[in-house]
């Protein structure tokens, strides 16, 4: 409910959620570091004072925190002795995402994540899990969403009443399709074998040495295999006019968008063990910052479908890619095989991997940079490689160890295509 100068305030089970943090962050160390001296008594006592102090932290993080919409920005004030007025550009807003963490997830809340542009993009200074100077924590989920809505909305010089954007589904993750590819992924049997190859003398010989050991494998097992699991499901992909909608996540919920023009380039992996079930994963780099993987196993014609209707009139498939010459073998003699590249009057594609293929893609008209890298031995055998420089992320696109000359030429084409590109503008939905 707003108050009459048009004020919200946060839910008012926010000083639960956040009070927790100042008692998980005593547990986690002046308790470890007193871990001889705890007795029940001491437990108890420390509560006795440590409960209050985080009831207050909580209360007053929550009565001095408020927000209100305005003509072209939110404004939030906080702070109880130093009184801070924020003031968020709605003309800044990369995205408004909803992130449901355990706990709050099962109290109905939320919080709204905004990304912002350039040097308004948050600073995770805050001592409870990454928190943002503009991000609102906590909201009921319904709120969230209508909030949400209304910021887009008010961005986008719409009505604010417009509502929440409907959405159509473009594709999503069977959980025993993601169960098989974690599974098929070499790091939590090298995991699960170097546990037990290091524990197994241990308990032969009645000393607890090597369990202890063992330990953090098992931690790294727990993260290859039930985080990877707990983060890919449910996942499924949308289409909304707010851009492409991801909804992921089993313990913490996240409803991410990447608002149209965003996504950079694509790449899509294809691990060796997958090869035989026609399973690739999709990366992308997304200008702003936001989600970094489109999709986390898809089968290849799914997944080239999905580029497709990203970038209609694109055939992955279709783009003719050159090799390297066989004096490539020299600097490469695995892999040089694999390494080729070629483009069309859309988008340049570059391949490489022998053991974990990629197929890397960038739309012209995002083409940053282009640089000609060459090092000694390479100049010796009249070989370089082109880069094609976008924003930030975990998609490299490189055409590798290509003829000197060819190289030359891939440059100069490229610089053209780029060009054009940008003044003509990506036909698709979410590139341009």
């Amino acid at each position: 409910m707003a108050a009459p100068d048009g004020f919200h305030r946060l839910h008012p089970l926010t000083p639960f959620l956040r009070g927790w943090v100042i008692v998980a962050a005593f547990a986690a160390t002046v308790g470890r570091n007193l871990a001889e001296d705890v007795t029940p008594r001491v437990i108890g006592l420390t509560l006795i004072f440590l409960i209050p102090a985080a009831g207050t932290y909580g209360y007053c993080a929550w009565r001095f925190t408020r927000y209100r919409i305005e003509r072209d920005g939110l404004r939030l004030d906080t702070g109880l002795l130093v009184r801070r007025t924020r003031y968020v550009r709605l003309d800044r807003l990369q995205s408004v995402d909803i992130v449901q963490p355990l706990l709050a997830r099962m109290a109905g809340l939320a919080i709204l994540r905004l990304d912002l542009a350039g040097r308004e993009r948050r600073e995770r200074s805050d001592s409870d899990g990454g928190d943002s100077g503009s991000d609102l924590r906590y909201l009921s989920i319904g709120h969230a969403h209508r909030l949400r809505a209304e910021l887009l909305a008010t961005a986008a010089g719409l009505a604010r009443d417009v509502g929440e954007a409907p959405h159509h589904p473009l594709a999503e993750v069977p959980p025993r399709r993601l169960i098989a590819a974690i599974a098929l992924s070499p790091a939590p049997w090298a995991a699960l074998f170097g546990a037990a190859a290091i524990a197994t003398p241990s308990l032969l010989t009645g000393t607890l040495a090597g369990v202890l050991g063992a330990i953090p494998l098992l931690g790294w097992l727990w993260h290859t295999t039930f985080r990877i699991f707990a983060a890919g499901y449910p996942y499924a992909v949308s289409e909304s006019p707010d851009g492409l909608r991801i909804d992921s996540g089993l313990l913490e919920r996240a409803h991410a968008t990447v608002p149209p023009g965003r996504v950079q380039a694509i790449s899509i992996g294809e691990p060796m063990l997958w090869r035989p079930c026609g399973w690739v994963t999709i990366r992308m780099n997304v200008a702003g910052g936001g989600p970094s993987v489109l999709l986390p196993v898809a089968r290849r014609d799914e997944a080239l479908e999905l580029i497709g209707k990203l970038l209609p009139g694109v055939d992955v498939a279709a783009v003719e890619l050159a090799r390297p010459p066989r004096r490539a073998a020299l600097l490469a003699p695995i892999h040089w095989r694999v390494l080729s590249c070629g483009a069309d009057d859309v988008v340049f594609v570059a391949r490489h991997g022998l053991l974990r293929r990629h197929t890397d893609l960038i739309p012209h008209g995002k083409v940053q940079s282009i640089r000609l890298v060459a090092n000694p031995l390479a100049r010796v055998l009249r070989l370089a490689d082109v880069h094609l420089d976008t924003t930030g992320g975990p998609v490299r696109v490189r055409a590798g160890l290509r003829d000197g000359a060819e190289a030359l030429r891939i440059v100069a084409a490229q610089a053209e295509r780029s060009r054009l590109g940008r003044r003509a503008g990506v036909p698709d939905r979410w590139m341009t």
